[in-house]
């Protein structure tokens, strides 16, 4: 596919921006007023989905008007921005979009109209514009050095955001390294959060400053950001990350950390679907989380349990010939014990009897089933026997 020529130069874009990222409020009035063509045609319908839909008057299977491509997208200046979130709120765009563009071609003159977006005085409309940058454009080096230009301007929470996800693939690149760690210290809880995954990210994998902006989110004073870096922190592939790790899943105050910890562990060694990393430490921490005791409702997570539940069968035997660690009747047998421990969470309980299912034998299942009911004092025994019951049907 061929790249896309931008019509306008960086300095005709910026032409008229204020110190904020923004166009004067001469500018603004008349780009977002009802002389504006695009917006008076957005004004002239009701906000909804049927009204957008409406709006649209070219035939099926023609390029819509610059008019009405335009206002589908002036569309997201009505929406309110959720400052908790950093997110629009609810709203009929998409739906009206995606029925519209079902049926119509985008117009020879998108390209343009999608750049002259990106610094709209609407900070919505700039936002949305930013986060379907690299879907219309692509990211060249050139593509970044646009838009990190225009960002490194940009003040507003909800646009620094999309244009963090916007390049949160591109880190390999100067200029949007820059900018999307420079963010890591972020007074926005939110815009940190999109960091931690921009930086966990296989993308970002030798990218100087990487490991330092990792360490800083993984001790992040919020617990989402804290959880988004500890959840991606395996696609580093950085063996050096699984003392942080261990140091999180030791400490049962952080039980709702736990799973993602134990995300980037599986990443480690395990490597689902793709089963091409191999990490004995990795495994050995799992090994040692998942063992201790006593088990309790929290501690193992119930979902950092069932893992090897799943696996490619293309590539998975490969994959355990390198593992030298991984002994298939040790690990059932760990599964097998947390299955018939009654104090562990019943869900991990049936997510270990998956696994037991998926490595093991139809004997290995009963052998459970047969613990589990010798177990009269345990209360969730009924739950965890269906469980297995359904697998020996």
């Amino acid at each position: 596919m061929k790249k896309i020529l931008f019509v306008f130069s960086m300095a005709a874009m910026l032409m008229g921006m204020t110190a904020c990222g923004n166009k004067s409020n001469a500018d603004a009035s008349a780009e977002n007023s009802d002389e504006s063509p695009a917006m008076k045609l957005l004004n002239s319908v009701e906000f909804s989905e049927e009204g957008l839909v409406s709006m649209i008057k070219t035939p099926a299977d023609q390029p819509l008007s610059d008019d009405e491509y335009e206002a589908l997208w002036l569309a997201y200046s009505k929406v309110p921005i959720n400052q908790g979130k950093l997110e629009l709120e609810t709203n009929p765009i998409s739906k009206a979009r995606s029925t519209i563009m079902k049926d119509h071609k985008r117009p020879a003159n998108a390209s343009a109209i999608q750049e002259k977006l990106l610094t709209n005085p609407s900070p919505q409309v700039r936002g949305m514009a930013m986060g379907q940058f690299s879907s219309l454009f692509g990211l060249s080096k050139e593509n970044v050095a646009k838009l990190t230009s225009i960002l490194a301007e940009e003040k507003d929470p909800f646009v620094i955001k999309e244009g963090v996800k916007a390049l949160s693939n591109e880190l390999k690149k100067e200029e949007a390294a820059k900018f999307v760690l420079g963010q890591v210290k972020s007074d926005n809880k939110n815009i940190r959060k999109v960091v931690a995954y921009a930086v966990g990210n296989s993308w970002s994998i030798g990218v100087p400053g990487v490991t330092d902006a990792a360490k800083t989110l993984i001790a992040d004073k919020d617990e989402d950001v804290r959880g988004a870096m500890l959840n991606n922190v395996g696609d580093l592939e950085d063996e050096s990350f699984i003392p942080e790790l261990v140091k999180v899943l030791n400490d049962d105050k952080q039980h709702k950390l736990h799973d993602k910890c134990m995300n980037s562990l599986y990443k480690l060694w395990y490597d689902f679907p793709f089963h091409k990393h191999t990490s004995k430490a990795a495994y050995d921490a799992t090994i040692a989380y998942l063992s201790k005791k006593p088990r309790t409702e929290d501690v193992p997570a119930w979902n950092s349990i069932g893992e090897l539940r799943t696996q490619a069968e293309s590539s998975f035997d490969a994959w355990k010939a390198k593992a030298t660690y991984f002994k298939v009747d040790e690990y059932i047998k760990l599964m097998t014990d947390i299955a018939t421990d009654a104090n562990a969470n019943w869900l991990g309980r049936s997510g270990a009897i998956d696994v037991i299912e998926k490595l093991g034998t139809k004997a290995d299942l009963e052998k459970v089933q047969s613990a589990i009911k010798a177990n009269t004092a345990d209360d969730k025994q009924k739950l965890v026997l269906s469980a297995i019951e359904k697998k020996l049907k």
